[in-house]
């Protein structure tokens, strides 16, 4: 028999409702901010000029160089910089794994220990073979005289 659902309260509600209300935080910031047109015949030039006289508080220079108001481009471009920076951490972090707690490289192979000869699986743990370690594949025709008559390619 089928039962009606049930809201799951606990551990996973706190986030939930952190969530919806972050949304709705977001939401009321958008909707209560003004944004006004911008004025037209600014070259890239200037602007970019303004910008980073603006970042480096060179405002004397900013006045010279005919752009005022440039500090909603510089929030815009430090806001930007900021979340794309703690983008980037957060997929190093999503990328990064591990088994039984300690890190795996991601480019694995096998190699033999140097002083024991015995085979050290480095990476995946499990120690199957990989693509790298089967032969190559040739023509087909197996007598070994696959390069004898290759036209193509460089001649050693």
């Amino acid at each position: 028999m089928t039962t009606k659902p049930e809201l799951r309260l606990g551990r996973t509600l706190v986030p939930g409702l952190l969530a919806v209300a972050l949304f709705g935080l977001m939401a009321m910031i958008v909707l209560n901010t003004s944004f006004e047109t911008m004025a037209d015949g600014f070259g890239v030039d200037s602007i970019t000029a303004a910008i980073g006289y603006a970042l480096f508080n060179l405002g004397p220079l900013q006045a010279e160089a005919g752009v005022a108001g440039t500090e909603p481009f510089l929030a815009a471009f430090l806001l930007i910089a900021i979340v794309l920076d703690a983008a980037l951490d957060a997929s190093l972090v999503l990328a990064k794994r591990e088994e039984e707690g300690e890190p795996v490289s991601a480019l694995a192979n096998q190699a033999a220990d140097a002083g024991t000869g015995v085979a050290v699986a480095t990476g995946t743990g499990n120690g199957t073979p990989t693509s790298s370690d089967r032969p190559a594949v040739t023509d087909g025709r197996g007598d070994g005289r696959d390069d004898e008559e290759s036209t193509g390619g460089e001649t050693r």
